[in-house]
């Protein structure tokens, strides 16, 4: 690490918020699913298909439960990421003559002065 900011670019958020929503979109489909096969499995009599049903659930909470995870990560990434950019201007914000014009007002200030 050469000392850096390893804060995101407006790209790198802009693809954490576009993965973030694929995201949720998936979780929200696996958890319908489940809801819909269970449903269906519940009608069916223990045979050879409400097993294949069973199994089926269990492959989508398994799969539930990786973008689950895969959204946390994403949600994580992208609180880090507005923290540091929050923390990012507001350092900038304290510091004197980087905001409102101070430095240029000070200096001509100072010009004024020399001249009486």
């Amino acid at each position: 690490m050469d000392g850096h900011s390893s804060a995101l670019t407006d790209q790198e958020v802009a693809e954490l918020k576009a993965r973030h929503l694929a995201c949720s979109h998936l979780v929200k489909g696996c958890q319908d699913a489940i809801i819909r096969v269970r449903q269906k499995t519940s009608e069916l009599a223990h045979d050879q298909q409400a097993s294949t049903a069973l199994r089926a659930i269990e492959i989508l909470e398994d799969a539930l439960a990786s973008w689950c995870d895969t959204l946390s990560i994403l949600r994580s990434s992208l609180n880090r990421a507005s923290t540091r950019r929050a923390g990012y201007r507001q350092r900038f914000e304290h510091l004197p003559g980087v905001f409102g014009n101070e430095a240029y007002r000070r200096g001509t200030a100072a010009l004024n002065a020399r001249r009486t």
